[in-house]
């Protein structure tokens, strides 16, 4: 049978080990998304892109109204592929 003392120590550990999982999940799911926004914008600078076109990017959310190529703004000179 279960010994007395497993049930105390496992609820105890359920009842903060929980929140303590949801906190540190929260900030790293946090730390990963702006370290995928900082790439993306080293990508883009090396590929030459405008700061506001990197604005343009970074503002969009998902869902938006999707712009055809004669909406676009006129680019500046041409971009570098990335190898």
């Amino acid at each position: 049978m279960v010994d007395s003392d497993v049930i105390p120590i496992l609820a105890i550990s359920l009842v903060f080990g929980i929140p303590i999982v949801a906190i540190v999940g929260h900030y790293g799911h946090r730390a990963w998304k702006a370290w995928l926004e900082l790439n993306l914008k080293r990508e883009m600078v090396a590929r030459g892109y405008t700061a506001q076109e990197i604005v343009e990017v970074l503002g969009a959310k998902s869902g938006g109204r999707c712009q055809w190529p004669a909406d676009l703004p006129a680019r500046s000179g041409q971009r570098q592929a990335v190898v």
